[in-house]
């Protein structure tokens, strides 16, 4: 996906259209620009050998067919990313108005692509180039923070059921190890405790995530800090495993 980001944002600058976009390649068979930029440069070195008002029409058109075609492969990227977020399954009254902002702000994305799409009928050779320059300077300052706070957040929300397991896998131990009678060991004291305190810095991480969606900050380090969570997380799941031997050695011992 991300490859495909940076390919439409440079589709959108099409004042800076050379023979290196040749080499660019799209993600789906709707977003290949290959024979329009193919297209584009026999255009292009036609009006060079003769400037005729013939050859700069021809010329406009195909500029004007790959920023329509590009603006549109900008809101199906963007419909798509909304559909996954909907998709999304938020626990809580929270994340569900997280959920929404979001959705709402690419609703915004979507609007303004379609605006831009309703002027490009009106633009001459020099106009086309202008516009396509800002169009890109807009998306990254608009669609892109919107589409990794999105992604991310897709992510984030499925790591609320990991931390939930996770403290539910923890309250089983400890009646376990209570059912057992080792609760009271100390070796398995230490490791239920540093269990603990992996879970607890986890939900620390968590929410500082959490914080950031909820301002919807852009830049951002969110996706360090649900990898902190997570490692956090895997942390505690190898006290788990510990733990489990040390009861299995103790209650061997005891036999």
């Amino acid at each position: 996906m991300q490859k495909n980001n940076i390919f439409i944002g440079a589709l959108l600058a099409t004042a800076l259209i050379s023979s290196s976009f040749h080499r660019a390649e799209a993600a789906a068979d709707s977003c290949d620009f290959k024979d329009n930029f193919k297209e584009l440069a026999t255009a292009q070195a036609a009006l060079q050998l003769n400037d005729s008002q013939e050859n700069i029409i021809k010329e406009l058109s195909i500029r004007k067919r790959i920023l329509s075609q590009a603006i549109n492969c900008s809101v199906n990227e963007t419909l798509s990313l909304q559909s996954s977020i909907k998709l999304a399954e938020t626990n809580s009254p929270e994340l569900r108005d997280i959920k929404s902002r979001i959705i709402s702000r690419l609703d915004e994305i979507i609007g303004y692509y379609q605006t831009q799409n309703n002027a490009v009928s009106d633009l001459g050779i020099g106009g086309s180039k202008i516009f396509s320059a800002n169009l890109k300077s807009w998306r990254d300052s608009n669609y892109i923070p919107m589409s990794e706070l999105g992604k991310n957040f897709i992510v984030f929300v499925k790591n609320q059921d990991v931390l939930q397991t996770t403290q539910n896998r923890l309250n089983q131990i400890n009646l376990t190890l209570k059912t057992l009678g080792v609760a009271d060991n100390q070796k398995i004291s230490d490791i239920l405790n540093q269990a603990r305190k992996n879970i607890g810095m986890a939900n620390e991480s968590n929410d500082q995530a959490k914080d950031i969606f909820r301002r919807l900050i852009w830049p951002n380090n969110v996706s360090d800090m649900m990898i902190s969570s997570l490692q956090r997380l895997k942390d505690a799941y190898q006290n788990f495993f510990d733990i489990g031997t040390e009861a299995q050695s103790i209650i061997s011992s005891s036999k």
